[in-house]
């Protein structure tokens, strides 16, 4: 009984490791302002990787919940102690996203389009 106890202690314990904090990026960010062209180019990029690298380990994440989920009805629960149930990539993705449009008013903003000069409006 005791071992029983120390063990349902320790998976209870380990589970509680499983939960992934998300880490979003600032949608608006010191220095926004006094950026080049090239450079909220390059970091749109980066936000456009960024959404697609989580969006792939959602995907990730939801088959190994899927297969911890199966598991845990031939194994009596266990592995469901294991499944990570945070939105973390969710959050993550929705936060570059975000810090994308604000680039994206940003490029807009300094005329970047147009080589950094004020459109023709004749």
């Amino acid at each position: 009984m005791i071992k029983q106890l120390a063990l349902l202690t320790s998976l209870a314990l380990l589970a509680g490791c499983v939960h992934t904090t998300p880490l979003p990026v600032q949608t608006s960010q010191p220095g926004d302002a006094m950026m080049s062209c090239l450079s909220i180019v390059n970091e749109m990029q980066d936000m456009k990787n960024t959404v697609r690298e989580k969006d792939h380990d959602l995907n990730g994440q939801i088959a190994k919940n899927a297969a911890l989920g199966a598991g845990g009805i031939l194994l009596f629960g266990v592995p469901w102690l294991f499944m990570d149930t945070s939105d973390a990539n969710t959050v993550e993705s929705q936060a570059a996203k975000s810090r994308f449009d604000k680039l994206k008013e940003l490029y807009a903003d300094k005329n970047c389009a147009t080589g950094g000069k004020a459109p023709d409006t004749k």
